[in-house]
């Protein structure tokens, strides 16, 4: 019994913490609207959303960032690099992909990733 709530438990946090496409657009309006119904989008949306309900895009002269601030630099910047024109469609769906399937393959190396370094804590 006490294993079946547990992973009763684990299932439930992890419904709560998956995002909708339309949560995460309605979150991040500068994702263009050509990514809103490619799945890896939705994909990167519910793996992600316990980290993008934490990101904040820091301010232009942010001397320092909270772990907020790396959420959106690390999860978000790439597609608002693509909102610029500074990279392709299949650039950025290939990012998505390759950041789901680090996620997929090591969850705590990918969660990892998204924090700099203690030793080095530049951006």
């Amino acid at each position: 019994m006490a294993l079946k709530d547990f992973l009763a438990s684990k299932k439930s946090k992890i419904i709560k913490s998956a995002m909708s496409v339309e949560e995460l657009v309605t979150r991040f309006p500068e994702i263009p609207r050509d990514l809103h119904r490619e799945p890896q989008l939705a994909k990167f949306a519910a793996s992600f959303g316990e980290w993008l309900r934490q990101a904040q895009n820091p301010s232009a002269c942010s001397t320092q960032y909270s772990p907020g601030h790396h959420y959106y630099l690390k999860l978000i910047g790439p597609l608002k690099i693509y909102m610029y024109g500074l990279a392709t469609k299949e650039k950025i769906l290939q990012q998505l992909q390759d950041m789901l399937d680090l996620h997929a393959a090591d969850p705590q190396r990918f969660a990892a990733t998204l924090l700099p370094d203690p030793g080095n804590p530049k951006l």
